[in-house]
């Protein structure tokens, strides 16, 4: 007797844990496309470019936004072209911002002559700012 109450309590959960499950919203930012679908690449936005150099952070660690297009700029493992710019060195010649301190420290704290690898790929933390629709709705607060 208690085996049969088992097996209809473990039907009726799996009734209805099916029943619930259609009920979940499962709709995706690429809209009634499969997944194994190609995506079409998005159109190119225009850069916005801050009216002062420079755009206001969000918070105090934020990394700066990027204040110019970057469409031809090129990062790869031998050649960084943000570099060719903002290096230590080359700063200066074009009164360009020369990359943080902190990246010329590696894992371990130890001080480098040159951006270290963790760093090296600026794009990762660093992107310029464009007129663009966001794709999901930002709630971000930055404590104000």
């Amino acid at each position: 007797m208690n085996r049969r109450y088992l097996v209809i309590i473990i039907l009726s959960g799996g009734l209805l844990w099916s029943l619930s499950a259609g009920a979940v919203d499962l709709r995706s930012l690429r809209g009634d496309r499969p997944l194994d679908a190609g995506s079409k690449r998005p159109a190119r936005a225009d850069v916005i470019l801050p009216e002062n150099g420079e755009f206001k952070k969000s918070y105090r660690t934020h990394p700066p936004m990027i204040p110019h297009k970057v469409d031809k700029t090129r990062i790869s493992l031998k050649k960084n072209q943000c570099l060719k710019c903002h290096g230590d060195l080359e700063h200066e010649e074009i009164n360009a911002p020369m990359v943080s301190k902190t990246h010329f420290v590696n894992r371990k704290g130890e001080r480098l002559g040159h951006v270290s690898t963790r760093y090296y790929f600026c794009t990762q933390c660093h992107a310029p700012q464009v007129d663009k629709t966001p794709l999901v709705q930002n709630v971000f607060d930055a404590g104000r």
